[in-house]
């Protein structure tokens, strides 16, 4: 699922790493006012978290890198 903060796409389906480091993922559960709820993984995990809580107070999120698997790379291959 993309989830928009501020007019900016976040796919949420993902890890997502915080400007601080702190790691996010998003707990497929949303608040009454339709916020998603993102769940902290890092041992000092807050509980979870609205995302623009999240984004406030932990700063931008970016996914997190996935490494490249030969599967994506014969998809790659196959459409070329």
């Amino acid at each position: 699922m993309t989830g928009f903060l501020d007019g900016i796409a976040i796919d949420l389906d993902r890890v997502q790493v915080a400007l601080d480091g702190s790691r996010w993922l998003w707990t497929c559960d949303h608040t009454e006012s339709g916020e998603p709820l993102m769940l902290r993984l890092d041992p000092a995990g807050a509980g979870t978290l609205p995302l623009p809580v999240v984004y406030a107070g932990h700063g931008p999120l970016l996914a997190e890198t996935q490494p490249t698997t030969a599967a994506m790379y014969r998809q790659v291959l196959e459409a070329a």
